[in-house]
């Protein structure tokens, strides 16, 4: 028996030996991603990547929105099902990877029968067997080692899908707490406006009164004023929008201690100044790439199908034909090995049709490969373009307002002396209250070029 499990055992080890059939990919076409981007910010920052790539904590510089991101992080249902994804795909390749070994098996048996003798009697026999059996695939042709490849990088791409939710979770989050703070911002504004046309409407209803003006005058500023009014209705239906939007990211209400109060300067400016080649460790190309090397593998085990397959079977126990023997002296030994080698003759051309479907597979999985690369080199360029020219936009904003500002007060203080129309009022007082607007929007449009670029140069977040 010795003998006979030593000679299993070699034979195993003479048809382990297994080459892959898997066709090696082709390195990336230079084409495909240039090496520079169109508007590199300051170069100095090739020396650090922890301004290129900052982590979410690094990111936000804003206590208040930090809670509100770190709560979205920890509750949000998305993250959580991506979460579960690599649960569910790590359990597979698993499952995959366990057909790399032997199967082993113990067994035991009893057997009673009763048959007719020579004599035309009876006669009642037992036998009891435990037997230990292993079973094992030869992977001569590399098939098996191609499905558990196959599965492997589906689990890791599976792994950097979760971590693109994960930033794009943290760019939404962050996004919908500026946008709360900017409709803030834009209800206090138009809250002031209203104020400010309040009090031209009652100064026109005087001037009217004493006979000094028309009542087209009154008729105007009341419009102006009712205008506004509705602004305030407007901006306080977007901001519950707003906190309802929050909500939903972080699922659990949105406390007064999670509101925004204050919020310049709450995110740092990401650099740029390196080599676009820093866009193939962004995470959704990770996944691309990875599942291009999946796609790439079940070739592998497609062109093994068209080879012999060899399976080992090996089975060893004892066996006797009382119970109480079975385990001491009275018990023989037994045992059998059966080699099994199946050769594909004819299929239908299954075969050669699931190989066709798997190069086609494959050749998909580059295509969407190259495709993320080409729209994340576009997403950052997008985003480097604004960067390049927003200070000089909010600038030259806040400039604009300063004048309409003047021009608003001279325009008022002449119409209060009596120097000047009310219709030079009005125009001066919607071209302001229009500029302030437009000067929030820039802070705004600021903030979200910096998340923007946190998020399309791929964030350097990682799941645990």
């Amino acid at each position: 028996m010795f003998k006979t499990n030593i000679s299993i055992g070699l034979a195993l080890i003479l048809f382990t030996g297994c080459f892959s059939l898997e066709p090696k990919l082709e390195p990336l076409d230079s084409k495909v991603i240039p090496l520079e981007w169109n508007n590199p910010v300051e170069a100095k920052a090739q020396e650090n990547l922890t301004q290129i790539k900052p982590s979410w904590e690094d990111f936000v510089q804003n206590e208040t929105l930090k809670k509100v991101v770190d709560l979205a992080i920890k509750n949000n249902k998305d993250l959580k099902i991506a979460l579960l994804n690599i649960q569910s795909a790590r359990a597979t390749y698993r499952i995959s990877k366990a057909d790399s070994f032997p199967t082993l098996e113990a067994n035991g048996d009893m057997k009673n029968a009763r048959a007719i003798n020579s004599s035309n009697g009876t006669t009642t026999s037992h036998n009891y067997s435990a037997n230990i059996t292993a079973s094992y695939e030869v992977d001569l042709f590399g098939k098996v080692q191609s499905l558990n490849e196959s599965a492997l990088q589906s689990y890791l791409s599976t792994q950097f899908a979760a971590n693109t939710v994960k930033v794009s979770l943290i760019a939404e989050t962050i996004n919908a707490w500026l946008t709360l703070a900017t409709h803030n911002e834009q209800l206090k504004l138009s809250t002031q406006t209203v104020e400010n046309l309040q009090k031209a409407y009652e100064l026109t209803q005087k001037k009217f009164a004493a006979g000094v003006i028309s009542q087209a005058d009154v008729l105007d500023a009341s419009a102006s004023l009712k205008e506004a009014q509705i602004n305030v209705i407007l901006y306080n239906t977007m901001i519950k929008q707003d906190k309802n939007a929050l909500e939903l990211l972080i699922a659990q209400p949105l406390n007064d201690e999670l509101l925004p109060k204050e919020y310049e300067n709450c995110l740092m400016i990401v650099k740029a100044g390196i080599s676009s080649k820093v866009l193939l460790t962004r995470p959704d190309i990770m996944e691309a790439e990875h599942n291009l090397k999946a796609k790439n593998a079940n070739i592998g085990a497609a062109r093994a199908a068209f080879f012999p397959s060899i399976s080992l079977t090996a089975n060893t126990g004892i066996a006797s034909k009382s119970l109480s023997s079975l385990f001491d002296g009275g018990a023989q030994s037994v045992w059998s090995f059966s080699p099994n080698i199946t050769l594909p003759i004819f299929n239908g051309g299954q075969n050669s049709a699931n190989l066709d479907y798997t190069y086609a597979q494959r050749d998909i999985a580059l295509n969407q490969y190259e495709k993320t690369i080409q729209t994340a080199f576009k997403e950052v360029n997008d985003s480097l373009a604004t960067r390049a020219t927003i200070n000089e936009q909010i600038n030259k904003q806040r400039e604009l307002v300063d004048a309409v500002s003047k021009s608003y007060d001279l325009s008022l203080g002449a119409y209060k002396v009596g120097t000047g129309s009310y219709l030079n009022v009005l125009i001066s007082q919607r071209t302001l209250y229009s500029a302030q607007q437009n000067l929030i929007s820039k802070y705004q449009e600021d903030l979200t070029n910096r998340v923007s670029l946190y998020k399309t140069l791929g964030g350097n977040e990682k799941i645990e």
